[in-house]
């Protein structure tokens, strides 16, 4: 056995760790062996002396004030609003969704589009920067469709967060 797997039985001997036929293991050991004793004593005699340091310390701390301290921090600590929520869920999943709605209208446009009718034969897009101010960024989607449709726009607005990110 090396010492120090040695000295991490006799340190979980001492604070009473080990399983009981292991403790006895040890016990036995202790009555056979003074060097493994006079660890042992050592463990015990700087638990004793840490228990008194920690008991002296706690009579001179003063505890009085701490419940108000906390009780201050809670209260100035409200939760979010609805709308606060809200608005930080869409600010999160506000992308995904408008990810995922664009799949399923693109995905309902393949399955319903009525036989026998040909796309048009221009499909040209054009993708611009819309300026909304500081606190948004706008994108322009069009797409050239024929004279009896016209054209269709999408624009997106999306609005950034204090960090810059969209």
């Amino acid at each position: 056995m090396s010492r120090s797997t040695d000295d991490t039985d006799l340190q979980r001997y001492c604070d009473g760790e080990l399983g009981a036929r292991r403790a006895r293991q040890v016990r036995e050991r202790l009555q056979t062996d003074p060097e493994a004793r006079g660890r042992v004593e050592a463990l015990e005699s700087m638990r004793g002396m840490l228990q008194q340091a920690a008991s002296a310390s706690a009579d001179e701390a003063d505890f009085s004030k701490l419940w108000g301290r906390v009780r201050s921090g809670i209260e100035r600590e409200q939760p979010p609003s609805l709308s606060e929520r809200i608005s930080g869920w869409f600010r999160r999943w506000g992308i995904v969704a408008a990810t995922a709605t664009a799949a399923v209208v693109v995905a309902l446009a393949v399955l319903l589009w009525p036989a026998g009718v040909t796309p048009p034969a221009n499909n040209d897009a054009v993708i611009e920067s819309l300026d909304v101010g500081p606190e948004a960024v706008g994108t322009i989607f069009t797409i050239t469709g024929p004279k009896e449709t016209g054209d269709t726009t999408v624009i997106w607005v999306t609005e950034t967060s204090a960090e810059g990110d969209k």
